[in-house]
């Protein structure tokens, strides 16, 4: 694929990968520094029009960013390479974990790179597109999103839950497909793995497995005040990734001590109401309500004041 239109990585004209580097590091102070009047003249007139995207993007990551953390996943050159105005380009490693790239392309010579921030929660996506104008590089577009999840990928959390559904750990696997799904287009609309379809199609076809076993909401019978399950979620911690139980009940919510014995009586059968789910984590979350939230009666899900944390060792 890489051949006299198209460039990958080292096999870039090293002026030209200086020439970008040079704007691209000062976009990515801009960036991180949440200062727009710096980039902007960067921008090309496409970018310009849309620059209040830009801006929405720089409020969201502001004082999140660090410019040491920041790395160059990979980068594309592309010259006279694209057909109707649209241009591909692919990491083309042989590896699970390849990715194809689709952007407009208007202009004879483009340059693409996907980078992220290191974090060890959620890691940072971007991909910059670049295009020469006469003599000039100028920003022609600007996409963010979520690469990794506890240093997982799309494709390392769907390698997971496949395993864990061979064990017949069918909520974990579940739990952490839908991981996969969330960070499945780091680079939006652009970025698009190999394996994505794949993914949504393993997600599609354990879901319905798992409504068909399972028939929430879901009345836990051995506990005497009848805890109702409806749903069990991924929950992600600065200290790892968990499962969420989401339940209603009778009990008064400010009535710790008995929702606490509550929880720790439902965490009992956890491991036959759901196989696996005791013993392929450290710990279960508990999160009790007084009815399932809905469009006309949300309650706060992301209150994680009244969340019980009970240990499987």
């Amino acid at each position: 694929m890489y051949g006299k239109r198209n460039k990958k990585d080292n096999q870039i004209d090293p002026q030209i990968k200086k020439e970008i580097h040079t704007l691209n590091n000062r976009i990515v102070d801009g960036i991180v520094q949440n200062n727009i009047s710096r980039i902007l003249p960067d921008f090309d007139d496409r970018l310009k029009d849309n620059k209040k995207v830009v801006l929405q993007l720089m409020e969201v990551v502001k004082g999140a960013l660090k410019v040491k953390d920041y790395r160059i996943l990979n980068e594309f050159y592309q010259k006279n390479a694209a057909k109707k105005g649209i241009a591909s380009v692919s990491s083309g490693t042989a590896t699970l974990h390849d990715y194809q790239l689709t952007y407009d392309s208007h202009n004879k010579e483009m340059y693409v790179i996907t980078s992220s921030f290191e974090d060890s929660l959620y890691q940072k996506s971007f991909t910059f597109v670049y295009a020469k104008h006469g003599d000039r590089w100028k920003l022609n577009n600007l996409q963010a999103g979520i690469l990794k999840i506890m240093h997982k990928d799309a494709i390392d959390w769907y390698q997971q839950a496949k395993a864990e559904y061979k064990k017949g750990y069918l909520i974990d696997a579940m739990c952490h497909v839908n991981l996969a799904t969330r960070i499945l287009n780091p680079g939006n609309h652009m970025w698009q793995y190999n394996k994505g379809k794949e993914i949504q199609l393993f997600e599609r076809q354990i879901t319905k497995q798992i409504y068909s076993k399972y028939h929430f909401p879901l009345t836990v019978t051995d506990v005497p005040s009848k805890p109702v399950i409806y749903r069990v979620y991924s929950e992600v911690a600065p200290n790892g990734c968990f499962p969420l139980v989401i339940y209603t009940t009778s009990v008064d919510l400010n009535d710790m001590a008995t929702l606490g014995n509550e929880c720790k009586a439902i965490h009992k059968s956890i491991g036959t109401l759901f196989h696996g789910l005791d013993t392929n984590n450290d710990m279960i979350l508990y999160k009790p309500l007084k009815s399932i939230p809905t469009g006309t009666n949300p309650e706060n899900l992301n209150d994680h004041k009244s969340i019980f944390v009970v240990k499987t060792y």
